[in-house]
C-alpha cells in the first residue's frame, strides 16, 4: 500500500488530568495530590472528567456504558472487553462483527431518540457511565440529572470532541487513560493522523474551480440534507468537496428538508448517501434522473457495517469514512490510497474482526448486497 504515515508531534491543550494510580509517575510525587496518596492501597481512585468533576471510581474499571453511541463506540475500539452494552441494535445481515461483542444488551440512549432507561442500567451494575457532554445544551444540568438518577454509580464526563473526525484526540487521549488502554489509544491516533493528514495534503492546493460539487442525501427519499458546517456532514468539508445544499442547518440531529427542485438547481457532480433504500432507487428514479451525478453514475452509498462509516452514530469511526469519501470525490488524486488494505486494517485493529475477502467487497461495493 503505498500510504504514507506521518510522525506528528503535537501539543495537546492542557486536559483534565486522570489521577489513575497506574498512570501516576513515582518521580512526580509533587504532581500527587495527598487524596490519591492514600487511595493507593484501596479499590478506588479520584479522577478528574473532562467537566472538571472530581469523582471517585474503581480503582480497576472493567465494565463501562455509554448514554449514547459515540462513547459507546470509542470504548468498543478501545477496550472491547470493558464495555456492557449498546445504545441500539444495529440490524445488518453481517455485523462484521464478533457475536461476544454484537450480542451484548441494549440499553438505549439520550442522544437523539432518547430511549435510555436508567434502571436498565443500575441492574447492569457498570463501574461507570461515560456521557457525551453535548447533551440538550446544557451540560451541567444534563450531567448533575444523570448522577442523580444513577446513583452511586459514577458519570464519567467526556467533551463533544469525539464527535468530530478532527477534533477527537483529546477524548480519545483521555479515554485511553481513564480505562487503562493508552497503546491502543495512541493507535487510534496514529491512524487518524495519517489519514488526515494524507487528505489535507492532497486537496488543499485544488482551485476552488476544481472542488467537487457534493450532495449529501438522507432519508429514504434523498429530500433531507446537512449544509456545510454541520457535525453530520463533515467529511465533504474534510475532504475538500463543496456541500452544495444551501439550506438552514438543523442543529443537533440534522436532516433539514429539502426539494428535488433545490437539488436539480444546485445539480451536484457528486451524491453521497447513509440511506440503503435511496441508494437502490436512485439510478431508477425519474426525479433524479437530470442530476449529474446520476447521469455520471457517481452516487455512492457509503459502507454501514457494523457502524456508517459517514454519520449516524458519530464517533471515532468516522476516520475511515473520510478516507472513503476523498476516493469518491477525488479518485485520480487518491489513487494511490489503498482503502482495501486501509479497511481491513482498521476492522482489525479497532472493530476487532478480521474481514474475509467476501465480507470486503459486501463493504465496498454495496450494490453487491443490495
Amino acid at each position: 500500500m503505498n500510504r504514507k504515515v506521518y510522525i506528528i508531534l503535537r501539543i495537546f491543550p492542557l486536559l483534565p488530568v486522570i489521577m489513575l494510580s497506574g498512570c501516576v509517575e513515582n518521580t512526580d510525587q509533587q504532581a500527587v495530590p495527598n487524596s490519591i496518596t492514600a487511595l493507593q492501597n484501596s479499590s478506588t481512585v479520584q479522577i478528574t472528567d473532562m467537566l472538571g468533576r472530581q469523582l471517585t471510581v474503581p480503582a480497576e474499571i472493567s465494565s463501562t456504558v455509554g448514554t449514547s453511541s459515540p462513547p459507546a463506540i470509542l470504548v468498543y475500539m478501545l477496550a472491547p472487553d470493558k464495555l456492557a452494552g449498546w445504545n441500539s441494535r444495529q440490524n445488518f445481515t453481517h455485523p462484521f462483527m464478533d457475536e461476544n461483542y454484537s450480542n451484548l444488551p441494549v440499553i438505549g440512549n439520550w442522544l437523539g431518540t432518547k430511549t435510555g432507561n436508567y434502571e436498565t442500567i443500575i441492574d447492569m451494575h457498570p463501574d461507570i457511565v461515560i456521557e457525551s457532554t453535548s447533551t440538550d445544551g446544557k451540560t451541567n444540568e444534563v450531567i448533575e440529572r444523570r448522577q442523580e438518577n444513577l446513583g452511586s454509580i459514577p458519570v464519567v464526563a467526556i467533551n463533544d470532541s469525539i464527535l468530530f473526525v478532527t477534533q477527537s484526540d483529546p477524548t480519545i487521549e483521555y479515554v485511553g487513560k481513564l480505562l487503562n488502554c493508552e497503546t491502543q489509544a495512541q493507535k487510534l491516533i496514529e491512524f487518524r493522523s495519517s489519514i488526515l493528514n494524507e487528505i489535507n495534503n492532497t486537496v488543499k492546493d485544488i482551485p476552488e474551480d476544481q472542488k467537487v460539487r457534493v450532495y449529501y442525501a438522507e432519508g429514504p427519499k434523498g429530500l433531507m440534507t446537512d449544509p456545510s458546517g454541520s457535525q453530520h456532514s463533515q467529511v465533504i468539508d474534510i475532504c475538500g468537496g463543496i456541500n452544495v445544499a444551501d439550506c438552514p442547518l438543523t442543529p443537533e440531529s440534522g436532516m433539514t428538508q429539502v426539494s428535488i427542485e433545490q437539488v436539480m438547481n444546485w445539480n451536484p457532480q457528486v451524491i453521497i448517501t447513509s440511506n440503503p433504500q435511496f441508494y437502490a432507487n436512485v439510478y431508477s428514479d425519474s426525479l433524479w434522473k437530470n442530476v449529474d451525478a446520476v447521469q455520471n453514475k457517481r452516487a455512492y452509498l457509503a459502507p454501514q457495517n457494523p457502524f456508517c462509516w459517514i454519520d449516524r452514530p458519530q464517533g471515532p469511526h468516522l476516520i475511515l469514512g473520510t478516507a472513503w469519501t476523498a476516493k469518491m470525490l477525488y479518485p485520480d488524486l487518491f489513487a494511490d490510497m489503498n482503502l482495501s488494505e486501509l479497511t481491513r486494517e482498521f476492522y482489525s485493529e479497532f472493530f476487532h474482526y478480521d474481514l474475509k475477502d467476501e465480507e470486503l467487497n459486501i463493504l465496498l461495493n454495496p450494490a453487491t448486497e443490495t
